[in-house]
């Protein structure tokens, strides 16, 4: 228990907290006082303040700025590079000029109107059974050409039918249904070589006669029958070899093939040429990925191609950022650089951040190994001691890139720690003292207490309590870089 003193300040007790008495002449603080109780010493007055320690000194710290990497192996190729295609060949092909996904799509699905086989030189009648004709033995030989025959086109002779000669309709017995025949563009040409091409014909619409003759006298006659009496064309000749026919404007419909690019890759490409040989051009320009040009045709079975064109490829990408976050870039290789343009590119993306900039130089080239490979390198030094946070940097290879990045932290930054200082003020001897104490680097509370207690011998330090007793009443203790050490005074 501290020692208490008491006056009279007139009428009223009032502890006294500074005592004073003459050395000689000189007054001078009176730190402790005694009596006797009895025959025992007592204190009866002690000068003095207690202060509670706490907490851990400041670390001790040099500054230390960062030293970073970033760079590529260097056969670095960012790749990106497009691809010329110049290729040919026939129906449905995938991979075309080695692009994955990018194919010709080949079908049947076209038809067109040709030429029949009767346009394009002369076909004899048939022979019995053949739809031109009838049993054979009669004489004149006679040719029908039945509804059942009644296709539309023809494709040959034995399918000649009322389409062949350019009519409409089913009934045999009016002009409208073979106008062909009878207006110049049929060509009968005989046995003995003559021919004839306009035949004499009589009462149509409503009937369905006609004859051509040559001028050596051959004849062939034809007639329409109606629905009712059977529906068919009935021809018939003279002499006992049939006449051969040929209609000029007979057409048939055709299978032909369609055709079309399908860019199945991920990327662009670029149509400059091409098509059907046979048939059209596939339409020029970018097609982008996953998308078709429209179908072209060709008026032919062939289903030979060419398709010449750019494949667009994307060049390797990086993205560069720091563990906390506060730093991110980011940036794309041109197409095919090497390492050192790599490096390059990598240099000038993070002199280009502000946030960066505002924290490191721009930056030095050098070539080093790493684990024994040879890598390009931009070493970046911070402009003060700090720990900026790790820094990663990822290398999306995309199209061709052969690497991955390359970052290290080589020196990590240190911020400077200053060593703590404990200041104790009081009065001693009469005059006011001021003593500074160096902590040790992170001292503990004890350490830091005993430390202190080194300033002199009116300073004492209580490891069981935690306190400093310093011999006046008006003692001060301040700290500086105090860490998370703290001195209170009670």
């Amino acid at each position: 228990m501290s020692a208490k003193l008491f006056g009279l300040d007139s009428g009223t007790v009032r502890r006294i907290t500074k005592l004073f008495a003459l050395d000689g002449s000189t007054p001078r603080r009176v730190k402790k006082l005694f009596a006797l109780d009895g025959s025992s010493v007592r204190l009866v007055f002690e000068d003095f303040s207690t202060f509670t320690v706490s907490g851990t000194s400041n670390l001790i710290q040099s500054p230390v700025n960062e030293v970073i990497d970033f760079g590529v192996r260097s056969d670095f190729d960012a790749g990106g590079t497009d691809v010329n295609v110049n290729a040919s060949g026939s129906g449905d092909t995938n991979n075309v000029g080695g692009i994955t996904g990018l194919t010709i799509d080949v079908d049947s699905s076209h038809t067109y109107t040709s030429a029949s086989d009767i346009s394009s030189g002369n076909r004899p009648f048939a022979n019995h059974p053949g739809s031109f004709s009838v049993a054979g033995g009669n004489s004149p030989a006679r040719a029908l050409v039945p509804q059942t025959s009644l296709i539309s086109p023809a494709t040959n002779i034995t399918a000649m039918s009322q389409n062949v000669f350019g009519g409409t309709g089913s009934n045999f017995h009016t002009q409208s249904a073979f106008p062909n025949l009878v207006n110049g563009n049929t060509t009968i040409t005989f046995s003995d070589g003559s021919t004839a091409s306009n035949p004499s014909t009589s009462y149509f619409p409503t009937g369905g006669n006609g004859r051509f003759q040559s001028n050596t006298g051959q004849i062939l006659d034809f007639e329409g029958r109606p629905p009712h009496q059977g529906n068919y064309m009935v021809f018939s000749f003279n002499g006992s070899n049939y006449p051969q026919i040929r209609v000029n404007t007979a057409t048939s419909q055709a299978t032909g093939r369609r055709a079309r690019v399908q860019n199945g890759s991920n990327r662009d490409f670029n149509v400059q040429s091409g098509g059907l040989d046979a048939g059209g051009n596939f339409a020029t320009g970018n097609l982008s990925a996953g998308a078709s040009t429209g179908f072209i045709t060709a008026n032919s079975t062939s289903e030979a191609f060419t398709l010449v064109g750019v494949a667009t490829k994307n060049p390797a990408t990086f993205v560069i950022s720091n563990a906390d976050g506060s730093i991110s870039v980011s940036g794309t290789f041109g197409d095919g650089e090497n390492a050192s343009q790599a490096r390059d590119r990598i240099q000038s993306v993070l002199n280009a951040d502000s946030t960066f900039q505002g924290k490191f130089n721009t930056g030095v080239d050098v070539d080093k190994d790493v684990s024994g490979v040879a890598h390009k390198v931009v070493t970046f030094t911070s402009d003060t001691a700090e720990n900026t946070s790790d820094f990663s940097i990822t290398i999306t290879q995309n199209d061709g890139s052969n690497t991955t990045g390359y970052s290290a932290t080589t020196t990590q930054g240190v911020p400077e720690s200053l060593q703590t200082a404990v200041t104790v003020v009081r009065a001693k001897e009469g005059s006011e003292v001021s003593s500074v104490k160096n902590i040790s680097s992170e001292a503990d509370t004890d350490t830091a207490g005993a430390e202190v207690a080194t300033l002199g011998d009116d300073i004492t330090y209580d490891s069981s309590t935690n306190k400093l007793k310093v011999t006046d009443q008006d003692a001060t203790i301040n700290i500086a870089n105090a860490g998370s050490l703290a001195i209170s005074k009670d």
